[in-house]
């Protein structure tokens, strides 16, 4: 097993998957499992077969350092208004989906019964799938669930099944059926607006690649800096997103010309995914009550359902339905990232925004649904 304080040893695997996943990425099979997922699922051997630590200090790096730049790198050459049109769609998706986490959550409290503790466990799940587990320690102390055997059953099934949708939404997004019956607008996802003075050939340069790091780490830099001015520190990405997409928009013509940026945010949101893996526990998920395997599964599927039933009516095509749904289930740093694995340009910025309103709603809805099953307020 790596020790976790060896930092360049633990790098040197996680580099060593990210550089497999890519090239695996390449031929037919992999294409349809994409490089995250086949990240996830190997990180995701490697620490269940004790090579690769739960938990070390290199983890914590990349999720502060990494993510904040990769965010910023892929939004460089945002389009404002794709943004804000797209971002229309992927808000509904998400609210569509948030009420399909609700209404399963519910249906899952007839169909088991969890006991005393049955209105905080629907609580909290209603709450983590509702814009990421940041929610699921807010609610829980809300509710006064504090059952150490019972919190840390959730907790486990939260994190595996969570890993375990991310997976199968990385599958979702290459698969031909979902594509033919959801492919409306696919070509305004991506599209970056031509700019006369820098071609699609134009070569990556150290300038350019140094460049799109010193804007980023600037704005990361800045947007950290007005988070805790504002008190807010929890909500960086979402100043991040604000302040980069203002400055790519101002300063389209400019940064238009540099290339290169795409691959270093893809780069960094690799060893994201593996972070993501490693960190899954099985064994403690298998030895956990089954009753929350039941609510998981109805929430899960009751919020697909949602979302494919809206989807079909409301013509959203599959990228926002999944960037919407990993928003809602997995929070918006995951969101963000499927969207610049996949070079969903146009869908990063929303990623994060509905995301972020989620981290407001999912304490709210997962009160709310605390209060219905209890028959008043916690």
């Amino acid at each position: 097993m790596i020790a976790p304080d060896n930092v360049f040893g633990l790098l040197a695997a996680l580099l060593a998957i990210c550089a497999m996943a890519a090239g695996l990425e390449r031929t037919n099979w992999g294409k349809r499992l994409s490089g995250a997922g086949i990240i996830l699922l190997v990180a995701l051997a490697g620490a269940q077969f004790g090579v690769l630590p739960r938990t070390a200090p290199l983890y914590g790096a990349i999720w502060t350092y990494l993510v904040p730049l990769a965010i910023a790198l892929f939004l460089l050459k945002a389009d404002l208004v794709k943004v804000f049109s797209e971002g229309g769609r992927v808000l509904i998706a998400f609210l569509i989906g948030m009420a399909g986490t609700v209404f399963g959550a519910w249906l899952a409290t007839h169909l088991v019964d969890l006991g005393d503790s049955e209105a905080a466990i629907a609580a909290v799940f209603t709450a983590t799938y509702t814009g990421g587990s940041l929610n699921f320690v807010a609610v829980a102390e809300a509710v006064s669930f504090d059952d150490s055997s019972q919190l840390s059953a959730a907790l486990a099934i939260d994190n595996i099944f969570g890993v375990g949708f991310i997976i199968m939404l990385n599958l979702a997004a290459g698969w031909s059926v979902l594509q033919r019956r959801y492919g409306w607008r696919m070509e305004t996802v991506r599209r970056v607006e031509p700019v006369a003075d820098a071609g699609p050939d134009t070569p990556i340069s150290l300038f350019g690649l140094t460049t799109a790091l010193a804007v980023a780490a600037a704005a990361v830099a800045l947007s950290g800096l007005a988070a805790e001015a504002l008190g807010i520190p929890e909500y960086t990405l979402l100043i991040i997103t604000v302040l980069v997409t203002v400055v790519a928009t101002a300063g389209r013509s400019w940064l238009a010309g540099l290339r290169g940026e795409v691959l270093l945010a893809m780069m960094f949101m690799y060893l994201f995914f593996a972070i993501i893996g490693v960190g899954a526990d099985i064994g403690a998920m298998l030895s956990a009550a089954p009753g929350m395997f039941v609510m998981v599964g109805c929430i899960f599927v009751s919020h697909l359902a949602f979302m494919l039933i809206a989807g079909h009516v409301l013509k959203l095509n599959y990228a926002e339905l999944i960037t919407a749904s990993l928003a809602c289930i997995a929070g918006p740093p995951i969101a963000a990232a499927i969207a610049i694995l996949f070079k969903w340009r146009n869908l990063v910025a929303p990623g994060i925004l509905t995301g972020i309103l989620g981290y407001v709603l999912g304490n709210f809805v997962g009160i709310g649904m605390f209060a219905l099953l209890q028959g008043g307020a916690p």
